[in-house]
């Protein structure tokens, strides 16, 4: 009757450790169901300093970006809006980086504030070189497949 508490004690380790793996890197384990995310960029003549910037997604379905405040201050909190439509997620993924240094990859949940409209809040950090060139990756993660769109802005 010991033996059979040892095994089973056993096997109760060897779940928890499987069902840990799973949860820990649920998100390698999607990307591999789902494949890369498809990005599709907006126009390069969109100034995120100026206007939100609109692209329409593979699927059909249109993200608008935008940043406030409009100059895009460093070291200061901003807010990244994404307006969608048909796009029904309870969350979307941000992601920030610099594409002419490497100042990290700043990454964000964009909560659903109501239908179609998504919102996070950061701080971008600051270079003293200065004329960064930033991308902002707007993804949303469907059950069958990951797609989003990028945006480029400059930051002084």
């Amino acid at each position: 009757m010991k033996r059979f508490y040892k095994i089973l004690f056993l096997e109760c380790v060897v779940i928890a450790l499987i069902a840990g793996y799973f949860i820990v890197d649920s998100a390698d384990i999607y990307r591999w169901w789902v494949g890369e995310t498809k990005l599709t960029g907006a126009d390069f003549g969109c100034d995120l300093h100026q206007e939100s910037c609109e692209v329409t997604l593979k699927d059909g379905s249109t993200v608008l970006f935008s940043i406030t405040p409009k100059s895009i201050p460093l070291m200061e909190k901003l807010t990244f809006k994404a307006e969608t439509k048909n796009v029904n997620e309870p969350h979307l993924e941000l992601k920030l980086f610099a594409t002419n240094m490497n100042m990290g990859l700043h990454s964000f949940k964009m909560l659903k504030k109501e239908d179609g409209v998504y919102e996070a809040q950061g701080i971008l950090p600051t270079c003293i070189v200065g004329g960064m060139i930033w991308q902002a990756n707007v993804i949303i993660n469907k059950p069958s497949q990951s797609i989003g769109a990028f945006y480029r802005f400059k930051t002084k």
